[in-house]
């Protein structure tokens, strides 16, 4: 029985119910027909959605693999990815980077690739109709608070970090570098073989935090490069995590107010691999209303798949996608005119500038976006609109970029692919009736 109701006429403060009008950001994660599926809300609105994809060798799997054949014509190379023997076994393709660092383990490194090599290569981009799956020799790993890869000891910042925050965290990892070497000179090289990469989250907690992570990830690569002169080819060196561990990494964590799930499995991955002090964590075990039911999942996400958008002031937007583009109109349709019509343009304009970027985010639209705002004459307010598109198109945490207005007046974006469209995650979704 849930402890939460229990036939209580009024709602308890703890219920889930109540808990949802408190505007805080949260990430659910749920199944829906046995399928798990992550939703990041922000304001009461699904900003993000992913599923786990069940795929033999996903995104991040580092592995084994035998060179077959050097393609220089596409200036790269083919790999076995498992045995050949008596079967089209797949391959993936890796891209031959100029001065790349290759290490062959079967015989001794001279910056080039041959047949027969055995290289541990990543996997960075799943196969597509007929491409291969997109390799790199180059492998990483991702925590919450930093990535890291073999390298000479470059440090880099998140682009979505203040310059205050690069220089703070620049001035914490040479002093925790300094202290370190001077408890074990020895470990000093360690840094200067990696190159650290801090991700947007890293400012937000106490250093201790990442510069555990940090240990823990170069512990990781070393072990699979270890693993790699020890293991015979086509061997996993590396698996990722579950999906929705990266889910969570890739959010802004001081943004957010708690993780809720309703699976007991997830929760208790959750509470091993999460900080409660960083973030809380909390198991949902009503039995009487549904998670996905408290916050109207089925409807939001219909609602994300309309081609029409109603806006709060009674504008809206018809978003198509076509084979090209994805074309956005702004329409006034019902909103009242209280002002005069050029301030009323501008004022619906601006609304949809907002609501333009945060669709494009909840629905993962990439690729050309074309959007036709409505017409203005003052320059002033076109100036304005246009700094508004750069100030939102830059908060995405997908690569979103205002290119220009044509002489159409159509805003030019593009935004970058990183997964399948909200339709294609939606696929197996089982819809209340």
């Amino acid at each position: 029985m849930s402890r939460y109701i229990q036939g209580a006429v009024h709602m308890e403060e703890d219920h889930e119910l109540y808990r949802k009008n408190m505007q805080s950001n949260k990430i659910l994660i749920l199944r829906n027909r046995g399928i798990l599926y992550s939703f990041l809300i922000e304001d009461g609105r699904i900003r993000k959605a992913a599923r786990e994809e069940k795929e033999e060798f996903p995104i991040g799997t580092v592995i084994l693999g035998k060179v077959l054949n050097v393609a220089k014509q596409f200036q790269g190379a083919f790999l076995a990815l498992e045995d050949q023997k008596g079967k089209a076994g797949r391959t993936g393709f890796l891209q031959a980077r100029e001065n790349g660092s290759y290490r062959p383990v079967n015989r001794t490194a001279d910056g080039r690739i041959l047949c027969g090599d055995e290289l541990p290569v990543q996997i960075v981009k799943q196969a597509k109709g007929n491409k291969p799956p997109e390799l790199s020799g180059e492998y990483s790993l991702a925590g919450q608070f930093a990535v890291v890869k073999k390298g000479n000891g470059q440090i880099r910042y998140s682009s979505k970090s203040t310059e205050t925050e690069r220089a703070q965290l620049a001035e914490s990892f040479e002093s925790w570098k300094k202290d370190f070497s001077a408890e074990d000179p020895e470990k000093e090289p360690d840094f200067s073989e990696w190159d650290i990469t801090f991700r947007t989250n890293a400012p937000s907690v106490l250093p201790e935090i990442w510069q555990n992570e940090l240990i823990d990830l170069i512990s990781q690569l070393k072990e699979i490069d270890r693993l790699s002169r020890t293991r015979t080819v086509y061997s996993k060196l590396y698996e990722p995590e579950d999906f929705y561990l990266e889910f969570i990494r890739d959010q802004n964590i001081s943004a957010l107010g708690e993780i809720v799930t309703d699976e007991r499995d997830v929760y208790e991955t959750l509470k091993a691999h999460i900080r409660g002090d960083s973030l809380p964590v909390r198991f949902y075990e009503d039995t009487k209303i549904s998670l996905a039911s408290v916050y109207a999942l089925d409807t939001r996400l219909r609602e994300l798949l309309q081609p029409k958008v109603y806006m709060r002031s009674g504008a809206y937007l018809m978003i198509e996608p076509t084979e090209a583009l994805v074309a956005i109109d702004v329409n006034s349709g019902k909103a009242e005119k209280k002002t005069d019509p050029e301030e009323f343009y501008f004022r619906t304009n601006l609304e949809a500038v907002k609501e333009v970027c945060y669709q494009l985010s909840a629905r993962n639209i990439s690729g050309m976006i074309l959007v036709d705002f409505i017409n203005m004459k003052d320059k002033e307010h076109t100036k304005t609109l246009v700094d508004a598109l750069k100030k939102e198109t830059a908060k995405d945490q997908v690569t979103t970029r205002f290119v220009d207005l044509t002489r159409l007046g159509l805003a030019e974006i593009t935004r970058k692919k990183t997964s399948g469209a909200l339709q294609y995650t939606l696929r197996d979704w089982a819809w209340k009736s």
